[in-house]
């Protein structure tokens, strides 16, 4: 007998919902459909500490809709998560009282830890990790979490306040454009280095493997700006490469001749050369693209 479950992922660039299929005699996901809603909660937070009124009645009505969508697939379990922007908000609280009470979804505000758990549990149904060691790098809005595995067994993961919604702000704040990117991740270099040269030294990766939309949308411009395929693993020659055309763009370019979203555009480079700063420290060459994320863990979560 089957049923069906979701998975929202409250980001900090988006809020996001997955609606999959599940059987209690297999441990298997069909996933039915899938939604994402362009709801920049770290615009408010890492500019003001909280969540603004507009903001959080878009919240409102984005999870409203989610919940009319869980009703109208017959869903029998739904899980919500909200990361970094909600973990940082001064009226949390409210928020996560505002939605309850006008949606019926109830929010789990979890830790950076949490958040590598679940995303690390979505890549090893989806990899076969087994005698292998890795390096998982997710890229969020407000933060990236960096994990290393041995197998299927995750030996640490750490969550660093380096998204790319934050370095956004960060830039803006101190009239700063996208070419002082260094000066931001520099900043940053001697915690991020410790913690992959603690764990990549003497269990050196033989991989890394990268989820996120972000990270989604490189694979996607491996083929599209250098007509190389498959986009499913990028090395960090691509990325060298495809930095330095996007660079060549405006933004307002990247939208109209590259055709991304708008609210990809902007955070597009800064990713990039996130995980160009993460695979060099960790001197790994390959990065693995399998499209899957933190709403897919969650998903696993609720089987498991």
């Amino acid at each position: 007998m089957s049923r069906r479950i979701s998975a929202i992922d409250i980001g900090s660039n988006a809020i996001r919902m997955i609606v999959a299929e599940t059987s209690q005699h297999e441990p298997r996901i069909r996933v039915i459909k899938k939604y994402r809603a362009a709801l920049r909660l770290g615009h408010d937070v890492f500019t003001k500490g909280k969540i603004g009124p507009e903001t959080l009645e878009a919240a409102k009505a984005t999870l409203g809709h989610y919940a009319e969508v869980n009703k109208e697939l017959k869903v029998s379990a739904c899980r919500a998560v909200a990361t970094s922007a909600s973990r940082e908000a001064k009226n949390k609280s409210e928020f996560v009282e505002l939605i309850l009470k006008g949606t019926g979804i109830k929010i789990e505000i979890i830790s950076g830890t949490e958040e590598g758990r679940l995303i690390h549990l979505a890549v090893q149904k989806e990899f076969e990790l087994n005698g292998k060691k890795s390096m998982l790098i997710d890229i969020g809005g407000g933060s990236v979490e960096v994990s290393f595995s041995i197998g299927n067994r995750m030996k640490s993961t750490k969550s660093f306040p380096l998204g790319t919604v934050r370095i956004l702000e960060s830039l803006q704040k101190r009239k700063l454009n996208e070419s002082h990117l260094n000066v931001i991740l520099g900043e940053y270099l001697d915690e991020l280095g410790r913690h992959l040269h603690e764990n990549s030294d003497v269990d050196k990766p033989n991989f890394a493997i990268g989820t996120g939309g972000n990270i989604e949308c490189l694979g996607d411009l491996k083929v599209q700006l250098l007509g190389k395929s498959p986009k499913s693993y990028i090395s960090l020659s691509d990325l060298d490469s495809i930095v330095q055309i996007l660079r060549k763009y405006k933004i307002k370019e990247r939208i109209e001749i590259l055709n991304l979203r708008p609210d990809r555009a902007d955070v597009i480079v800064p990713a990039a050369m996130l995980v160009q700063t993460i695979l060099r420290q960790a001197e790994v060459e390959k990065l693995l693209i399998p499209k899957v994320g933190l709403r897919d863990g969650i998903l696993w979560s609720m089987i498991n």
